[in-house]
């Protein structure tokens, strides 16, 4: 039997560069890999300078979960590590436990305050999470399996450090330090695929194969490099279609439908968005190499096509503006602009700061609202249909009003010139610029 080495040395040797003072918070199960690798992070720290601290999820889909949240904080304890314990609800909302698990936990790493959340997915994990791929029908993306880096949110990057590990490393490094460690009763149920794949199909094929690990691991490590090459090949395709600050539908039907899809995968991921499947971008991508205005409903988003741009609108994001919900605001105009996400821009024809010192309105656009521009009264709607706004967004507009619906102004573009002074403010919500295309923004 080959001898085990301790794999702290290669661990430490392969330690990113990080910038000193960052921050990493290690997902801790409780399990024997996380174990492990809040370990190593912890003894990391003697040669290098950054913040860790670790999260616990506590699912609530065992009688042990308390037990298991118990003895991560007293792991963390003892080795002087910060620990947050997060209870979630596992909401299957169509998925498996296991994926419904998986989302939960996610969602928990993204709400933390790191730069970095280090994850201990091993060499085993890799070979599972390819032959799932396979077994589910997936694409070169899914059978890459998982990478050592991806982002998970505009400011948060997950880690894995430990792909280059077998469990069997793991195992030994955790009896060398004397390492307690839970096991979860749910790792032995064969109801569950990956379950099946570790405790019986492997071992199968590993004894007619026994370099199937090998074999797998570097088809994973052929395809990411592939999937590499056609990222860098997709951000450039990007960068050209939103070369005049928005997604551009004519240059986007010049390239051939293989880089069609992949640049409507790329403006997804763009807005951090949760992957369609590829079926679903096919089809939205025949509609949209024919039609000049169509729409495309995602999970949590929709899509538009309008006037040769496509146009993101983040539905988890927007429904939290109380005007995207049709709901009328009142109170001090300063106060709840300031409410509804809105800043006082200076203006040479804006709002003077007696009006928004008054009492007033924020509402969306309706049928009969007038202002006052050129001398002459324009309805609102004629005035977003002029500015090219994206004709679902019109009826959600904003204006903002006086008591009696007098309109005074509408969001980010005219303020009423019977009430304009030429040291005023109007109010910009930024999160409505993305439907400006005279304000050339990708989003």
């Amino acid at each position: 039997m080959k001898q085990k080495m301790d794999i702290f040395p290669q661990f430490a040797s392969a330690f990113p560069d990080f910038p000193a003072g960052i921050r990493i918070e290690a997902a801790l199960s409780g399990g024997l890999d996380s174990v492990v690798l809040l370990h190593l992070l912890a003894q990391m720290r003697t040669q290098r300078v950054f913040e860790l601290s670790a999260v616990h999820v506590h699912h609530g889909l065992s009688t042990n979960a308390d037990e298991w949240a118990a003895f991560c904080q007293n792991y963390c304890g003892r080795l002087g590590v910060p620990l947050r314990v997060c209870r979630v609800r596992v909401e299957k909302n169509g998925l498996g436990v296991e994926a419904a698990a998986r989302s939960a936990r996610y969602s928990v790493f993204s709400d933390g305050l790191c730069d970095v959340v280090a994850l201990a997915h091993h060499q085993n994990d890799q070979t599972e999470t390819f032959m799932l791929a396979a077994l589910r029908g997936g694409g070169m993306r899914a059978l890459a399996a998982m990478p050592v880096w991806r982002s998970l949110n505009r400011q948060t990057k997950i880690w894995r450090p430990l792909l280059s590990f077998s469990r069997e490393d793991l195992q030994h490094y955790a009896a060398e330090h004397g390492l307690d460690y839970v096991d979860d009763e749910s790792n032995g149920n064969p109801a569950f695929l990956r379950n099946w794949l570790r405790n019986e199909a492997l071992p199968a094929w590993r004894q007619r194969i026994p370099e199937l690990d090998k074999h797998i691991l570097a088809n994973v490590r052929s395809l990411q490099d592939d999937l590499a090459l056609l990222d860098e090949i997709a951000a450039e395709d990007f960068q050209a279609v939103c070369a005049d600050g928005f997604f551009a539908v004519d240059k986007w039907r010049r390239f051939s439908q293989a880089r069609r899809l992949r640049l409507l995968w790329k403006f997804v991921k763009h807005h951090n968005g949760k992957i369609p499947t590829h079926s679903a971008i096919r089809n939205f991508e025949q509609v949209l190499h024919e039609a000049d205005s169509c729409e495309w409903q995602l999970d949590g988003a929709r899509i538009f096509a309008y006037r040769n741009c496509l146009y993101w609108f983040d539905e988890d994001v927007n429904v939290q503006t109380a005007f995207w919900k049709k709901t009328a605001l009142t109170g001090r105009l300063k106060d709840i602009l300031m409410q509804t996400g809105f800043v006082l821009k200076p203006h040479p024809q804006g709002l003077p700061e007696s009006v928004l010192n008054e009492d007033g309105i924020i509402r969306c656009v309706g049928g009969g609202d007038m202002l006052r521009i050129n001398g002459r009264q324009k309805p609102v709607k004629k005035l977003l249909q002029e500015s090219h706004i994206l004709p679902f967004v019109r009826k959600k507009w904003p204006i903002i009003t006086r008591m009696d619906n007098t309109c005074l102004a509408v969001g980010n573009l005219k303020v009423s010139q019977d009430f304009q002074t030429a040291n005023g403010f109007l109010p910009v919500c930024e999160e409505l610029n993305q439907y400006l295309r005279e304000l050339n923004f990708v989003k």
